[in-house]
């Protein structure tokens, strides 16, 4: 199963596949939507275990999504996962295969 399938799967409050991008900035119109982009950034905070973090670069600029997921070790996994994928695109990320 590629990553994206697995991903949007989930039923939570975030859409996890693609997640939805907002922008660094104070522009509210800026708001691309899709597998944009390159990923440029991983993390989760200490507070939430369950919530992955990502930033990309899309036309110059940077944008940031988060998923959500039901259990804090398959988050874990996809944070380790993305984390060797630094530089690719989004949609290169979404065709990888899960075992």
């Amino acid at each position: 199963m590629k990553l994206r399938d697995q991903l949007r799967m989930h039923k939570g409050t975030f859409s996890n596949w693609p997640p939805i991008w907002t922008n660094t900035r104070e522009d509210p119109t800026d708001n691309p939507q899709g597998e944009i982009g390159n990923l440029q950034e991983v993390f989760m905070t200490a507070a939430d275990d369950d919530i992955l973090f990502i930033a990309i670069e899309y036309q110059g600029r940077r944008y940031m999504g988060a998923m959500r997921f039901d259990s804090p070790a398959f988050c874990r996994q996809i944070y380790i996962r993305l984390q060797s994928h630094i530089g690719l695109s989004i949609k290169e990320i979404g065709d990888i295969e899960l075992p």
